[in-house]
């Protein structure tokens, strides 16, 4: 019978090997003829860390099956009586076993060892070398002892030494990949989002070109459901864009020609036309992932005291196992018996003090919860500034636009003759076309009021007072302070209006037509996230440069400490003047602060500046990110401290007793392999969702903002 030879991938074949398929009615995506091409596929299609960590498992998996046949025959070896020797059929049968065991432990001394023996043989040549070189030269002793036993047929075989130390040092190092492959997986989640290929246009064509291609000044098209793949302008077209990836914010953005897009975010209803403003990899999309993955990698000051231990721990190490060879040697009369003895405890000693527990103490722990952030939308930038958050009891938090959404107007008061409607249409009117706060905000509650803009001319701003135009009949119109107003018009006085808000005065020719009030609102959360830090024990003050009024009616809502009319200067002052401070601000003024603050924390609305100074970022701007995250941070700093005492412990008990022959090389396999495990398993548990996580801050705010009634209070 004629086997068909394997063919190129093809619609009807095996999408790995080629062989002819049944003609399927949907035939999307990849097709396999047998389990073993879909493996095989998803191993040698597998790239970066996850193609390591699969082909790890793979070899670990073919390898342990050769190390437990190993493992029966050693068993059987160890059944043999002392005088099985003057039997020959005996001496056949287990000269053949131990012929066994060898043939057996080759491909597993290739698959595992072959790795070991290369990377202890780089660090050799780069002067650096570490405990995979004793790793490297335990294995190779009990393998090369049993080999000389095999052939003089004298003498013990340790086969199943050198297999069960090459296994538990792999499977030690698989359970680090696939622990860095799930804490990683939020940043690789991100940069799947960014296309490999992107429609560029040069002059009326349009081409498909890779992304690595791109330069500042291309034009890409983008079809709506496509992602934006790095940062650019619009020059043609209007969209809603999803841009809950970069910034958390649940709504998309209508955004239309000149406005800015940012890698990673989602167009809705496009198509548009975009300019490069950013090179592929520079977006703002990669500038997140890089000051992620730069924090988790620079790691704390408990990662660095490890790495410090683990110097001067190899040679600690070396010296013991050196000592227990010669100690156990000579104790067996330098003869074959005592070197196997002393051997295979200097093989428990190196493999038993393997430091993969202590090597993976911090960078675990701080990975899984750097990762965890990243998914809720917080970027962490610094490592140590993420540990002393678990550690802070003083958080400071600036008061417009931190714990503030914005100005709205409080009331429109007319003077006498005039009426509500007539002030406010008159001032929308003059508003209209001002970008400062308190005009966006009369001309948002005109539009909620349903009032049109009154029919005025020749606007201007004045600048630092306010805006003046003309009405139809020439009369002249002026909105601002009442001190502008009574220069601008010459009235010997204003009379007084609110002490404890801002307003505008509107006048109209030489006479006061009304005044305008506003007030600020207090996020929905902010209740809640205050009070939750001072459960913590943690001191909450409200450091404000605004009026003293203002910031205690705020302060005095939320139950926070106030100090008010700050400038920069002094806020800087205030956060220098005390240890473990935490700053939370989103203006050009609070960037001080937040440099020398132990923790600086910024929301994503705020400006460039405060967010690229600050060493977290909330860019969702909930402000109920911030308790979660202390809470987190004191679950990863107990974490690393369990970890690293769970690592120091196991090795001052465990070294001991390998060096004095009461701990057998396999059972010291096992135990690195058990001690790996458990610092794994518990910092993967820092990923996992915590007890009122989600939704419960923003909940308990909903309830408390209505229970105390203050969804506003005076600005």
């Amino acid at each position: 019978m004629r086997v068909a030879e394997p063919t190129p991938t093809s619609e009807s074949g095996c999408s790995y090997c080629g062989l002819p398929l049944a003609a399927a009615a949907h035939d999307d995506g990849p097709r396999y003829c047998c389990f073993g091409c879909r493996f095989a596929a998803s191993i040698t299609e597998a790239h970066g860390e996850a193609g390591e960590s699969r082909w790890m498992m793979t070899r670990l998996g073919v390898a342990l099956f050769f190390t437990m046949n190993v493992m029966v025959f050693t068993m059987l070896l160890w059944s043999q009586r002392d005088g099985s020797a003057a039997d020959p059929a005996a001496t056949v049968f287990y000269g053949l076993a131990r012929h066994a065991c060898l043939l057996f432990s080759a491909p597993v001394l290739l698959l595992l060892g072959g790795p070991l023996f290369g990377e202890a043989f780089r660090e050799v040549c780069t002067g650096r070398p570490s405990l995979n070189l004793l790793l490297a030269v335990g294995v190779a002793a009990a393998f090369l002892l049993s080999v000389h036993a095999v052939v003089t047929d004298g003498g013990h075989v340790y086969f199943e030494v050198a297999c069960m130390v090459l296994v538990a040092v792999t499977l030690g190092k698989w359970l680090e990949a696939s622990g860095k492959l799930e804490t990683t997986a939020a940043l690789r989640e991100l940069r799947s989002l960014l296309p490999d290929r992107v429609r560029r246009i040069d002059g009326g064509s349009e081409t498909e070109v890779p992304l690595a291609s791109v330069a500042v000044g291309d034009r890409l098209r983008i079809l709506p459901g496509e992602r934006v793949a790095t940062d650019g302008r619009i020059v043609w077209g209007r969209s809603a864009i999803d841009e809950r990836t970069v910034t958390g914010e649940s709504v998309p953005v209508d955004k239309a020609v000149g406005d800015p897009v940012a890698s990673g975010t989602e167009v809705i209803d496009g198509p548009l036309i975009v300019e490069v403003t950013a090179t592929a990899g520079a977006g703002t999309l990669e500038r997140l992932i890089a000051a992620v993955t730069a924090a988790a990698n620079a790691g704390t000051r408990q990662q660095r005291l490890a790495e410090r231990v683990s110097a001067w721990f190899l040679p600690i190490v070396l010296v013991t196992a050196a000592t227990a060879l010669g100690i156990h040697w000579w104790q067996g009369g330098w003869g074959a018996s005592g070197l196997a003895s002393g051997t295979m405890a200097a093989i428990a000693v190196v493999v038993v003090s393997c430091p993969c527990a202590l090597g993976l103490a911090t960078p675990m722990a701080l990975w899984a919860a750097i990762g965890a952030a990243a998914r809720r939308h917080v970027l962490v930038r610094d490592g140590d500034a993420f540990a002393r958050l678990g550690t802070a009891r003083v958080f400071c938090f600036d008061k417009t636009g931190t714990l503030t959404t914005g100005l709205r107007v409080h009331e429109v008061r007319a003077a006498a003759g005039e009426v509500e409607p007539n002030v406010l249409a008159i001032a929308a009117a003059l508003a209209h076309g001002s970008t400062h706060v308190l005009a966006r905000a009369i001309d948002d509650e005109a539009s909620r009021r349903g009032v049109a803009a009154a029919a005025v001319a020749a606007v201007r701003t004045v600048a630092g007072c306010g805006i003046e135009g003309r009405l139809a009949d020439g009369v002249i119109v002026r909105l601002g302070s009442s001190r502008w107003i009574v220069e601008a018009t010459g009235m010997t006085a204003v009379p007084d209006g609110s002490a404890d808000r801002p307003e505008c005065v509107l006048a109209i020719g030489h006479d006061v037509a009304g005044r305008i009030t506003f007030d600020e609102s207090i996020r929905a959360e902010a209740a809640a996230t205050v009070a939750a830090l001072a459960r913590a024990g943690g001191e909450v003050w409200l450091l404000s440069g605004d009026r003293e009024p203002r910031a205690r009616a705020v302060a005095a809502a939320l139950g926070m400490e106030c100090r008010a009319a700050l400038l920069p200067e002094e806020k800087l002052a205030f956060v220098q003047s005390r240890p473990g401070v935490v700053m939370v601000g989103d203006g050009i003024n609070d960037a001080p602060a937040l440099a020398a603050a132990d923790v600086g924390v910024a929301l994503g609305c705020g400006a460039d500046v405060s967010r690229w100074t600050a060493a977290i970022c909330l860019l969702r701007d909930d402000l109920a990110d911030l308790p979660w995250l202390a809470a987190l941070a004191r679950r990863t700093n107990r974490t690393i401290r369990w970890n690293l005492l769970w690592a120091f412990g196991y090795n001052a008990a465990c070294i001991p007793l390998a060096a004095v022959g009461w701990l057998h090389p396999a059972v010291a396999a096992a135990a690195m392999v058990a001690s790996s495990l458990f610092v794994v398993t518990g910092s993967l548990a820092l990923a996992r969702p915590m007890a009122g996580d989600g939704e419960t801050f923003r909940d308990a705010a909903s309830r408390q903002q209505r229970g105390l009634g203050i969804a506003r209070v005076p600005a």
